[in-house]
């Protein structure tokens, strides 16, 4: 069903109550008589204002299609398109939940189709920026110590770094805007790494910018889909942790075991914070070696601080 059959559904199924005449948007109206009615009533009130925008969108979509810098610049095409798609299928969404809300005690992904999907794709693309993040600073730091001719080859390597980067599966939550940020620095790297010989800033000018835009990126993806999600997973981590401490004090093996469930239950918050990561990389390699009971001591307490000092807003 297109939006367009939604809305008219919608309208036709659900009809705008009409007010008494001489009634104005202050006039009084009956109260609802029952708890059931009151919820029909909420139910619809969500249906028409979530079709009415549908509407207004489909209409702005339109105007936007006869425009002829929209239409004859593909990025900006794909973008508009991208963007608009994107806003229906939230609102839709908006629409299915708190229609279901209204009657059961549900959460999103339970009654919105492919939202989980969505959700996981996101934090998959914040992990997976962060890992291009550390990996270009790397490759700055060896560029600042590299002598004048070794900076093309380190250019190259990053526009490796991008080019695979927006391979992986997880680049297909990025916006179309943001794929062409990341394609066109590639092009201009490949340029620079044509040189013979490079400056101090040139990989510098280049590249930091485009990370101070990642991080924007990411902090609007964190906060748009996934604040739910991180604190949902750092409630998981906080239950392993405390399992960890009840095993520890009765003495038992388990501890490691759910130590170690705990640090791969976090991975899910890669890119939330740098410290956070770090702490993560290290815990990972500590709990694939295997943790005695003193390490397991060390590590709990590291991972309750940790988590502590994530940043929730």
């Amino acid at each position: 069903m297109g939006v367009n059959q939604l809305v008219s559904a919608v309208h036709h199924e659900f009809p705008p109550p009409t007010r008494p005449v001489g009634l104005g948007d202050g006039g009084w109206a009956p109260p609802p008589a029952s708890s059931d009615e009151r919820l029909a009533q909420e139910v619809e009130a969500v249906l028409h204002a979530v079709a009415d925008r549908l509407a207004r969108r489909v209409a702005e979509l339109g105007q936007q299609m006869r425009r002829p810098e929209v239409v004859s610049d593909r990025w900006t095409l794909m973008a508009e398109l991208q963007a608009f798609r994107a806003d229906f299928r939230v609102r839709i969404g908006d629409l299915v939940y708190l229609t279901a809300a209204a009657f059961a005690d549900v959460r999103r992904e339970e009654v919105v189709p492919g939202y989980a999907h969505q959700v996981g794709a996101r934090a998959a693309l914040r992990a997976a920026a962060a890992d291009l993040r550390r990996s270009l600073q790397g490759r700055l730091e060896r560029a600042a110590k590299a002598e004048a001719r070794a900076r093309p080859a380190l250019a190259r390597q990053v526009a490796e770094s991008l080019a695979a980067f927006v391979s992986l599966p997880a680049s297909v939550a990025l916006r179309t805007p943001q794929k062409h940020q990341v394609l066109e620095l590639r092009a201009r790297l490949l340029d620079t790494a044509t040189q013979a010989e490079l400056a101090p800033d040139a990989l510098p000018g280049l590249v930091e910018p485009y990370l101070t835009a990642l991080d924007e990126q990411m902090e609007e993806v964190t906060r748009t889909w996934l604040v739910v999600h991180d604190r949902a997973v750092w409630a998981t981590c906080g239950m392993k942790l405390e399992q960890a401490d009840m095993h520890l004090s009765l003495g038992s093996r388990g501890a490691e075991r759910v130590l170690a469930e705990a640090v791969e239950a976090a991975g899910a918050l890669q890119g939330r914070s740098p410290p956070f990561d770090a702490f993560l990389r290290k815990a990972r390699q500590e709990a694939g070696d295997g943790l005695e009971e003193a390490g397991a001591r060390e590590l709990l307490t590291r991972f309750r601080e940790r988590l502590a000092a994530l940043p929730f807003s």
